[in-house]
């Protein structure tokens, strides 16, 4: 086993992503991250600076299919304890299915459901067999079970739309690996996603996260829990 333990967080230049970074430097993983643009990702600039040799930053737009399919020989060889897949967006403004286009529907869809998965499939090889763990950040608004509101459809639909991918990829895309998949549900968090009213702050989520993962590796299961442990209904 190496001294420390590795993490490949893909969306990690703020909010959430950032706060994970900074979570698991604490918790004595070593860290690749990337960001759409790191000229930019100013606050993960000064997280790899402030520990040398231990934040490795990479260039990644999701949307980008070249990017995409291209990223894994970046990281050949590179054995990853945890790959967390965080990024994500909440779609157009409107949220309404009745005034959708394709193009947005489809933009929605493929940044929060197809485009995570299909990285992990890249990723697979890299991923420790038997302990390691595939994280993505889902949420509870993905769960058909707990929609009673019906508000945010799209948004709703992309995370359930990734959850079904996500189950998918268990069941038939590990390749015979031994590998736990998580579909996480962060909380309600103040990120600039979820709102300055949100209930709960950044570091508590993610220090919740982590406690998760860190629970659930080893058992080479797939679940959907919050940022608490609690179970989520499908």
């Amino acid at each position: 086993m190496p001294d420390r333990l590795l993490a490949l967080i893909v969306g990690a230049n703020r909010g959430l992503g950032l706060g994970l970074a900074r979570e698991l430097l604490g918790r004595g993983y070593d860290l690749i991250v990337t960001a759409r643009d790191p000229a930019k990702a100013t606050d993960l600039a000064a997280l790899a600076a402030a520990n040398p040799g231990r934040v490795q930053i990479e260039r990644l737009d999701l949307n980008d299919i070249a990017q995409l399919d291209g990223f894994a020989p970046r990281v050949a060889g590179r054995v990853l304890d945890l790959l967390y897949l965080n990024a994500g967006v909440t779609g157009p403004a409107h949220k309404d299915g009745m005034k959708a286009t394709i193009e947005e529907t489809g933009a929605l869809m493929f940044t929060n459901a197809v485009a995570p998965v299909r990285l992990a499939r890249h990723l697979l090889g890299n991923v420790r067999d038997g302990s390691g763990v595939i994280a993505f950040m889902s949420s509870v608004m993905g769960s058909v079970a707990d929609n009673t509101a019906g508000t945010s459809e799209l948004y709703r639909a992309s995370k359930a739309a990734l959850n079904s991918m996500t189950r998918g990829f268990y069941h038939a895309g590990l390749g015979g690996k031994k590998i736990t998949v998580l579909s996480l549900h962060p909380g309600w968090v103040r990120t600039d996603m979820g709102g300055p009213s949100a209930a709960v702050g950044i570091e508590e989520s993610v220090a919740g996260l982590v406690d998760v993962i860190e629970r659930e590796k080893g058992s080479q299961k797939h679940r959907f829990l919050d940022y608490r442990g609690a179970e989520i209904a499908w």
